[in-house]
């Protein structure tokens, strides 16, 4: 569709007079084709406007302004370039932890240690000593390395939280290979700091939760895998850095929680975790938000988007989280219901259609893909 002709259709379909139309395309000429447009969860030959127009057109024509507003006051699209930028400020927040701990552990502060000999090589033993795993294919581990290229050696990467003993000798075999090239060291390889990398999270609960009395997610399922490798591959004294390039204030606090308690058992283990962007609280909607915004999120929601992975009742997304948010890849399920959705909405078959359309990640037992 031709973006002159969506704008007229536009227009139409909520009634705007000429001089609302002249005030309102410009932004929404320019959010399309810097962002909207690129959503790669679009079909082949179908871009915003095309999904812009079935999504406007469900709404009763006096709910259409509010869905309008929804989309122009509220609406946060990650753009792949952003996205790249988090990425970009990963291996500095990494290594402000690195000589952080490097000032610590020689009794010095963070300051000193810039420029200081002693320092600046431990530092950099410590970029050495980093295996960076991806927790999923989020993670875009290559755009990591490219990024910090010089500093992160493809080396230092795995691309998945599975790690095979032949892997884990390789990655062994390397180390000892940089360390004796960069620092003239033939010191025992075994890694001192773990980072687990991810794009986005929104709950923490898929990294880590307690349910039916054990412990699971991404975070409890890779320690209990590196139990066999400390004072091996791994130091016994490892730090595990826990990174995100996007997250809330919800996940945050979460995470935090619950590491308190599951690291009680572990004498020697630490857990850091950090973020490239923490999404403010401001942003998330609920039932305090705009009564008329509230109102249209659940008013226009069906319950046959919900599978036994996100639960019941979630039109504020996936545990509530509320978030107006679309990354350019996808839609997270945490994300406003209205977003994503597609599917039944009541008994007359009314069908919602997506603004966004969501790759789900996760398939009930038996669901065809």
């Amino acid at each position: 569709m031709k973006a002159e002709l969506g704008k007229r259709l536009v227009a139409d379909l909520l009634k705007w007079s000429p001089s609302t139309a002249t005030r309102e395309f410009p932004w929404l000429k320019t959010l399309v084709e810097y962002k909207y447009d690129h959503y790669q969860g679009y079909r082949p030959g179908s871009r915003f406007f095309v999904n812009f127009l079935a999504w406007l057109a469900q709404f009763k024509p006096h709910d259409r302004d509010v869905a309008y507003r929804f989309i122009k006051e509220h609406l946060i699209f990650l753009s792949q370039r952003e996205i790249n930028h988090l990425i970009g400020l990963t291996f500095p927040r990494l290594q402000r932890e690195n000589r952080h701990a490097v000032g610590v552990e020689l009794g010095m502060p963070l300051y000193s240690t810039w420029g200081n000999p002693q320092a600046e090589r431990r530092v950099q033993e410590l970029s050495i000593r980093t295996l960076y795993v991806g927790l999923s294919d989020g993670a875009r581990t290559d755009i990591l390395r490219r990024y910090n290229e010089g500093f992160i050696s493809n080396e230092q990467i795995v691309a998945a939280p599975e790690i095979s003993d032949g892997k884990w000798k390789k990655l062994c075999e390397k180390l000892a290979l940089s360390l004796s090239a960069n620092l003239q060291s033939e010191i025992h390889p075994t890694f001192e700091r773990i980072c687990l990398v991810d794009d986005f999270t929104a709950s923490g609960t898929t990294l880590i939760r307690f349910e039916k009395g054990e412990w699971g997610g991404k975070i409890p399922t890779f320690i209990e895998d590196l139990k066999a490798r400390l004072g091996g591959q791994v130091g016994n004294n490892v730090v595990i850095q826990i990174h995100h390039y996007i997250g809330t204030n919800k996940a945050r606090e979460t995470i935090q929680r619950a590491l308190e308690t599951y690291l009680l058992t572990f004498q020697t283990l630490k857990v850091v975790v950090t973020f490239s962007m923490i999404i403010d609280d401001r942003y998330v909607i609920d039932d305090m938000s705009p009564k008329d915004i509230v109102s249209l999120i659940r008013e226009y929601y069906g319950s046959s988007c919900e599978t036994n992975h996100t639960g019941k009742n979630i039109w504020f997304g996936y545990k509530q989280c509320g978030l107006p948010l679309v990354l350019e890849h996808n839609t997270p399920n945490n994300s406003i219901a209205l977003l994503w959705a597609a599917g039944k909405l009541d008994e007359n078959l009314h069908l919602m259609k997506p603004l966004f359309p969501r790759k789900q990640r996760h398939l009930d037992h038996g669901q065809s893909v």
